[in-house]
């Protein structure tokens, strides 16, 4: 117990630490951009709440508050109100200058992803190896004379870190013939593979045209169950080797996934390898709809559950580094406004596609527990997605001040005092349902409401046996 409690110690001191840095530095943007303009700054403050620390400093007065889950930066002038005519205040600015204050927090927050990725791939990103696990028969890479155990170094020239990284480059390429760099007993050697085109389920459940030759990396091992899903409600465990699906062995993931998608019946039968020991379990799956490549949707069945696999950290030198950290820059930006429009148009649920304080506390937690690569990876996701969701077109958010300014900008003067405030209004009263959705998100995720719930039932039965 002592050693859970100094976990939870830890884990909470790395995620305040690491939100503190996203705070500062996105509240840094927009503080030296105003300075730099000549708009007095009044207050630079981390964190809400009752005051613990301030120190005033050239006009400037710096704080650190209670409640370490935002900040502020407050300018003169920087509402109607509380506005006195005067050079230094941010709406004496012109609308170009105002915009590049506000633009610049998010700009910051980019700018330390970059960074974060940079220093990931300069001293290890940690990603699942390109080992090869299994080669389909007559598949593209057995007729290329691919074998078990060979790794795959790159793909049309480009170095491959991870099997995910490698996905990317084949989802990527146009050409119809790929290149390979395989490594074999200590030797490079180069193949040529001509992938086939096969229909699959994204990470959104969209189908998706893919590349594949016809090879697998991993083992069939589980390393991840979801929360309430079918594997938690009958006791299958992180660890535990799926060897048979409704009769057929599995020898990897691609075995496991596959015969579970493609099962009949209303049971699936599963046979799992655990301490040495065979355990039979029958689970009623979940059907998850994706649509095929006609639009058509159909379900696929899925018991909730990951594969397990070790990770290695994959170095690069400068330059390369570099150019991998824009490109994984480039990627979570893309992957983050996909996740957005799919939630919003209602082709993924809101509990796959965000999460509040809570979850990233975990995700920091266990990032900390691996090691400063992981750490530094997921403070540069978590960076950018702050970046991305502070553009959202919504007041009070930076891209909600940035689109007032736009129309501004249009009309040649700004909107009326009591439009802008019905505007505020609106916007800070989705945040905070937003807000308060995320968080009932988060603790339905980590069984808080199931926890309850029990307590209330033993207190109930403890009541009956007193009083009876």
């Amino acid at each position: 117990m002592l050693e859970a409690l100094l976990s939870n110690f830890q884990g909470t001191f790395v995620f305040i630490i690491v939100l503190s840095i996203l705070i500062v530095v996105h509240e840094w943007g927009h503080f030296i951009t105003a300075k730099k303009l000549g708009v007095k700054v009044e207050e630079f403050s981390l964190g809400f709440g009752p005051k613990l620390f301030s120190k005033l400093h050239n006009g400037t007065e710096y704080m650190l508050k209670l409640i370490p889950l935002g900040g502020y930066v407050r300018m003169a002038g920087d509402e109607r109100s509380r506005t006195h005519g005067q050079p230094d205040e941010f709406l004496s600015k012109p609308v170009g200058q105002r915009s590049l204050i506000v633009l610049n927090g998010p700009v910051v927050n980019f700018i330390l992803a970059y960074l974060c990725f940079a220093l990931v791939f300069l001293i290890g990103y940690p990603a699942a190896p390109t080992l090869i696990n299994k080669v389909k028969s007559s598949s593209p890479a057995a007729k290329a004379g691919i074998q078990e155990g060979d790794h795959i170094v790159s793909i049309n020239g480009k170095k491959v870190y991870g099997q995910l990284h490698l996905e990317r480059l084949l989802e990527g390429s146009s050409q119809d013939t790929l290149n390979l760099i395989i490594q074999r007993d200590g030797n490079e050697l180069p193949v040529q593979v001509i992938p086939d085109i096969v229909m699959e389920p994204d990470f959104f459940h969209q189908s998706r045209q893919k590349k594949d030759i016809g090879v697998s990396f991993t083992s069939n091992e589980i390393g991840w169950i979801s929360e309430d899903s079918p594997a938690q409600k009958n006791d299958l465990k992180v660890g535990d080797r799926i060897i048979q699906v409704d009769g057929v062995n599995t020898f990897d993931w691609e075995d496991v996934r596959e015969n579970i998608a493609d099962s009949s019946g209303d049971e699936i039968r599963i046979v799992l390898l655990r301490d040495g020991e065979q355990i039979e379990k029958r689970l009623i799956p979940e059907i998850i709809m994706v649509k095929d490549e006609d639009g058509v949707e159909k379900g696929v069945r899925k018991i909730g559950i990951a594969q397990g696999q070790d990770t290695e950290l994959f170095r690069f030198d400068p330059l390369t580094s570099v150019r991998y950290a824009y490109d994984e820059l480039a990627y979570i930006t893309v992957m983050t406004y996909k996740a957005m429009y799919y939630m919003i148009t209602g082709k993924t649920s809101p509990k796959e596609s965000v999460g509040g304080p809570v979850l990233i506390f975990g995700v920091v937690k266990s990032a900390a527990e691996r090691g400063i690569s992981h750490l530094l990876l997921i403070l540069g996701v978590v960076s950018a997605s702050l970046a991305i969701f502070n553009l959202m077109p919504i007041i009070p958010l930076d891209g909600g001040h940035i689109f007032l300014f736009g129309i501004e900008k249009l009309r040649g003067r700004p909107l009326s005092e009591k439009t802008e405030d019905w505007i505020s209004r609106i916007g800070l009263s989705f945040i905070i349902l937003l807000a308060l959705y995320i968080f009932y998100i988060d603790f339905e995720r980590v069984g808080l409401f199931q926890w309850i719930q029990q307590s209330v039932e033993s207190l109930k039965q403890m009541s009956l046996k007193i009083f009876n």
